[in-house]
Formats: structure tokens, C-alpha cells, sequence
């Protein structure tokens, strides 16, 4: 479909922003049409396909974020933005996981009218190139595993900043190359960073979606330099991070800049280990064993209730993980596609924490004091004489581990 036959919906309560974009768009060779209220931006809707909609936030009859609920319900296939003058943070993340492509703050520039609704007509061109594809998400029917695969349906449909939280093993660079795989971005390449590494070049790749993992172990300067990288990204790059930290430990660690988790948790989705998810351990070893028979072209196994029973008793300190290791031998070993009880083998998973050469003891003893310590100054308010007594250290003590460990406490 060619541009000229495209039809864009502009709703605004103002007149003369109407008339101001509909100049514009006309412009670009683009059908306008235009509503000055929620109402009539649904009649519009049910008249008319619309290939884009630019909706102001604040309407006479509801909001944008509204819009955007009623568009991704009814027409999914028409990509929505939402342009305000009263924008906050709060706004633009909750009008983003409602199903928006872009949430842009007025007054905004010709240049910028013009990049929002090529980015919003490039979503319209990839649908109609590819309408065959099928979602690529979790199996499993676990409400757990559905509502990750909600947040990857939403956070897919647009370019914002992902934040994943969880302990190791929960499957986040899972999470983070599904969003990738379901994102008009997923021809493009998938890179991971391992920020663990003081080492390793922060700098995304040109294009596709870029994946830092461990994020937490950012000094001060490389988050700072990764901020800006997140601030000049182009419509052809994408940014996902992971931490190992919860989200509360990571949004009040001191040693975390403020200006990074700004930037990075516009979008968050939150794992949960599988302790805390016994129940889910029937689905989720299918979902396992499924992505396995895939990966080995070949009928996926079955489990033996007695062999169900003894993984039930594990508490699985490695996660999905150590789940995946222990199926996967399991299903090398059983006997006629059946995993029974002695196939199960729980003992050497090598899930406990390790000290490796990249990861010496050093290292691993600093990680622990600088999570510790900026915890207990988020607890206290950066108050060094109630943290060093929460620590059990002396104030002298805590001042020259600061130094050392180069923990940041600016308010940034």
C-alpha cells in the first residue's frame, strides 16, 4: 500500500493543533482525518481503517492512554502515539504497556511530527509484509508464564527501555530475545552484554536490539556513558537490560544512578524463582521439555508422576535453569520418551555460587559489600551512622569501604 493511500487519525480537543497537523500530514502525502474527543475518535474508527492515530493526552471525555486501550483492544493493527503537554514519566510508561508505539511531550517539531509517523507507518508496512507471522511466546498455561507473555506482547509493539528483574536462572535473556523475536526490530541482530566485564564496549549495535545482562555491576562512569547511549539511540535500536537484583534493591541502591533507572524501567517486567512457583513446576517442565524436542527435531518426552513428585521436593537454588540442566539429561538418558524417577539426577547441577577466574573471590566478596552496603544507606537515607550500625561496623570503617568500593551516593 503506498503512502498517498494512507489514512492517519489526529484527536485533539484544539482547533488549532488540528488544523496545524492536518497541514503537516497532508504535507507527507497522507488521508487526515479528525476527532476532538474520545467519542469521536471511535466513531471515526468504526467508519474508517486507519493506518496510524496521534491522540493528544488530555480530551474532553477521557485521555489518550484511554485511546490507546480501546485501539490495541478493538484495531491492534493500528499503531497509536500519544503527544501531550503534560506529560510525565508515569504517563508515558503507563500509556506505552497500554499498547502506544511512542508517548511525545509538546511542543514538538516538524522533524519530530515527521520521524513519529514514519516510525508509526514502518509498523504498518512490517504487519502488512509479514502477515503470516505467528507470535513467537511461553507455552505454558500458567498464569505466571501468561502474564510474561502479555508484558511481551506489549513491550514488543514498541522501542522503549526494558528493565528485567530477577535472581539468576529465571530465564531473562529468555524474556528479552522473545521481546526481540516479536519486535518489528527481530530481522535485525540480537547482542548481548555482559556488563560483569569492566572490559567489554557498552556500545549498542547499529542496529537491532541490544541486551545488557547484570546491569548492576555498572560502575559510575559506564552507567553514566550508557545513559547516553539510551538518549541518542536511533529508530533501529533497541535497549533491554537485566538485573539480578529485585526491584527494590535495585531502584534504592545508592550505587545505582538515578538518571539510569529513568531511562532503563520505562518498561519492567519482574521473574519470580521457582521456589515460589511449585505449582507451575507440571507447566513449566513442559515448556522445557517442548523447547528441547524442538531443538532436537524430535517428539518431546513425557514425565512420570513419581518423577514429577521428586523434583517437587527440590528447591531448585539454579532456577528454570537448573531445571532446563536436569530435563535435558533426563531426556538424554530415559527410556522410551519417558522421564521416570531414577532418570532424575539432582546431585552435581553445579547451581551454588562460583568463583571462577573471571569471577574471583575478590570480585565476589566486593559484589557482596557494595550490595550491602548501598542497601543499608537506602534504608537509612544515606545516613552513614545508622548504616554502619545496621552493617555492624564502625563509621570509619563504612567511610573508607565507600571510598574503596567507589559507591556513588550523588542523587543524580
Amino acid at each position: 500500500m503506498t503512502q498517498e493511500q494512507k489514512r492517519i487519525l489526529i484527536v485533539d480537543d484544539e482547533p488549532d493543533i488540528l488544523q496545524l497537523l492536518e497541514i503537516s500530514l497532508s504535507r507527507m502525502g497522507l488521508a487526515v482525518y479528525k476527532a476532538e474527543s474520545v467519542g469521536a475518535a471511535k466513531y471515526q474508527l468504526e467508519k474508517f481503517t486507519f493506518h496510524l492515530c496521534l491522540s493528544d493526552f488530555k480530551l474532553p471525555d477521557g485521555t489518550g492512554i484511554e485511546l490507546v486501550e480501546y485501539i490495541a483492544d478493538k484495531y491492534p493493527s493500528t499503531p497509536v502515539a500519544v503527544i501531550t503537554a503534560f506529560g510525565t514519566i508515569n504517563h508515558a510508561v503507563e500509556a506505552l504497556k497500554k499498547g502506544a508505539f511512542d508517548f511525545i511531550t509538546k511542543p514538538i517539531s516538524l522533524d519530530t511530527l515527521r520521524q513519529l509517523v514514519i516510525t508509526g507507518l514502518k509498523q504498518v508496512d512490517a504487519q502488512d509484509a509479514d502477515e503470516t507471522f505467528e507470535p513467537q511466546l511461553f507455552k505454558s498455561e500458567s498464569s505466571y508464564f501468561q502474564e510474561i507473555n502479555r508484558s511481551i506482547s506489549s513491550f514488543a509493539t514498541n522501542q522503549a527501555p526494558v528493565l528485567i528483574y530477577g535472581e539468576s536462572g529465571t530465564w531473562k535473556e529468555k524474556i528479552a530475545s522473545l521481546i526481540h523475536a516479536n519486535s518489528p526490530l527481530r530481522e535485525a541482530p540480537f547482542t548481548l552484554i555482559d556488563c560483569r566485564d569492566d572490559e567489554v564496549s557498552l556500545e549498542m549495535g547499529s542496529q537491532g536490539t541490544t541486551y545488557y545482562q547484570h546491569i548492576e555491576h555498572l560502575h559510575n562512569g559506564r552507567q553514566t556513558a550508557l545513559v547516553e547511549q539510551i538518549k541518542n539511540k536511533n529508530d533501529n535500536q533497541r535497549v533491554i537490560a537485566s538485573t539480578c537484583w529485585s526491584e527494590e534493591e535495585f531502584k534504592n541502591s545508592q550505587a545505582v544512578k538515578k538518571s539510569l533507572i529513568r531511562h532503563l524501567t520505562v518498561g519492567e517486567i519482574t521473574t519470580k524463582p521457582l521456589l515460589r512457583r511449585k505449582n507451575d513446576l507440571i507447566e513449566l517442565s513442559k515448556e522445557v521439555l517442548d523447547q528441547l524436542a524442538q531443538a532436537w527435531n524430535k517428539l518431546p518426552c513425557k514425565i512420570h508422576p513419581s518423577a514429577m513428585a521428586k523434583l517437587k521436593k527440590y528447591d531448585f537454588p539454579g532456577n528454570i535453569k537448573e531445571l532446563d540442566h536436569i530435563l535435558s539429561k533426563a531426556a538424554v538418558n530415559c527410556q522410551n520418551q519417558l522421564i521416570r524417577e531414577e532418570d532424575i539426577d539432582l546431585s552435581g547441577t553445579g547451581y551454588q555460587p562460583s568463583i571462577t577466574k573471571e569471577h574471583n573471590l575478590d570480585q565476589y566478596i566486593e559484589e557482596i559489600e557494595v550490595r550491602e552496603i548501598t542497601n543499608a544507606l537506602a534504608k537509612t537515607k544515606n545516613n552513614k551512622t545508622k548504616a554502619a550500625e545496621l552493617l555492624g561496623i564502625s563509621f570509619r570503617a563504612l567511610r573508607y569501604k565507600i571510598k574503596k568500593l567507589g559507591i556513588d551516593q550523588s542523587e543524580e
